[in-house]
């Protein structure tokens, strides 16, 4: 027995094929296309039908998906999910199944650190869950011993926590910058930002935050003129790289003293493919944008709000038929082969493999061949 957060965690390890899913497992993967490829050999090896849940797809949409899986009558018993499980979703999880240990961050492939191990396994037997004993369990043997010493070892205390700068603590700063004649392009927010970083005195409980995040945005803001305290609240938004356009045609409105209006892009159809999926939850991330940006830069614009509460509703319509319908989605990708590159790519740069049985198959041993050397930045899933 292993106390995980103060819940009960039995690590019941050993390898499970797809044959042997039981209701109320969950496999662990961290690519959009090892989700859906697990997701769709569970439906075609068994007579499970399978839940999922990333970091892309819009919460509500998240939320659905976890109520479809908690409700026993549903027909829904397995879930396929990313690292987002653990993102503010209340799971009925017997059983934790890692796909891998590995994943692409976005810049290289790391292997889970002993908390992230140990947080994800958490999410099995929940207190007053019908699993209150939980498992975790692995597809490749090869990870067995890994994932037994991180069960086994304590979570290191949080060292820092972090600390975000407001608006009125930016603005002051400009103004100490200019006065002083200490950076002559003081009221540039990416400059401000840069300086802020560089100067702040923190004490070792504590760093700065976002600061990254922030600066990128900012930069791409510079040439727009508007108040370094409304610029800094964009910074703030809930922008990714592919909705920036969004914020930049906002910004570029709002600093004319025109009222914005949603960008002009496609319009919502029906997915027949999981990069339209992907298109759809892009969509709906743009339209989430924009009234985020109307609520906090009145006046807003009635008329192209209701466009875009429009446009969600209508994106959230396409995403869930195409979750509940992912068997008519083309799919051309191997998660067996992917995890076997991540593998060989992590022992390479960090001196040698980690032992075990290297025969091991994963779910089973009929896998399609797969030609598809995707992008694992455009597959990678960011929480």
């Amino acid at each position: 027995m292993k106390s995980v957060s103060n819940r009960t965690l039995v690590p019941h390890l050993q390898r499970v094929s797809t044959e042997k899913v039981q209701p109320g497992d969950c496999v662990v993967a961290f690519s959009r296309n090892d989700i859906f490829a697990i997701k769709r050999e569970i439906e075609t090896s068994t007579n499970y039908k399978c839940c999922v849940i990333y970091g892309k797809l819009p919460p509500q949409t998240r939320a659905d998906q976890a109520r479809l899986f908690n409700d026993q009558d549903s027909g829904y018993d397995i879930l396929v999910a990313s690292d987002a499980i653990g993102m503010g979703l209340n799971l009925n999880i017997r059983r934790i199944i890692f796909n891998s240990v590995f994943k692409f961050n976005g810049e290289k492939v790391v292997r889970l650190s002993h908390s992230e191990v140990k947080q994800i396994s958490g999410r099995a037997g929940r207190r007053n869950s019908p699993y209150p004993n939980g498992e975790v369990s692995c597809r490749d043997p090869r990870d067995l011993p890994y994932i037994s010493t991180c069960l086994s070892t304590e979570i290191e205390q949080i060292a820092q926590a972090g600390l975000l700068p407001t608006a009125a603590h930016i603005e002051l700063f400009s103004d100490a910058l200019g006065a002083y004649k200490l950076d002559d392009d003081h009221r540039n927010l990416h400059q401000v930002l840069r300086q802020f970083s560089a100067m702040a005195t923190v004490q070792g409980d504590f760093f700065l935050c976002r600061q990254t995040e922030m600066r990128s945005i900012a930069k791409r803001l510079k040439h727009v003129p508007i108040p370094l305290r409304d610029a800094y609240t964009m910074c703030l938004s809930p922008t990714t790289e592919k909705s920036m356009k969004v914020l930049e045609s906002f910004a570029s409105k709002y600093s004319q003293g025109q009222v914005a209006g949603l960008p002009s892009r496609s319009v919502p159809k029906k997915a027949k493919s999981f990069d339209d999926l992907s298109y759809l939850c892009g969509l709906y991330a743009d339209a989430d944008l924009f009234l985020w940006l109307q609520l906090k830069f009145p006046p807003s614009n009635a008329v192209e709000a209701q466009a875009a509460l429009a446009r969600k509703e209508k994106t959230l319509e396409f995403i869930n038929d195409a979750l509940a319908n992912t068997e008519q989605l083309k799919l051309d990708h191997s998660y067996i082969r992917q995890a076997t590159r991540h593998r060989a790519i992590w022992e390479a740069e960090n001196g040698g493999d980690m032992g075990g049985d290297h025969s091991g198959r994963m779910f089973h041993d009929g896998e399609s061949s797969d030609h598809d050397e995707y992008s694992e930045e455009e597959q990678a899933i960011y929480m």
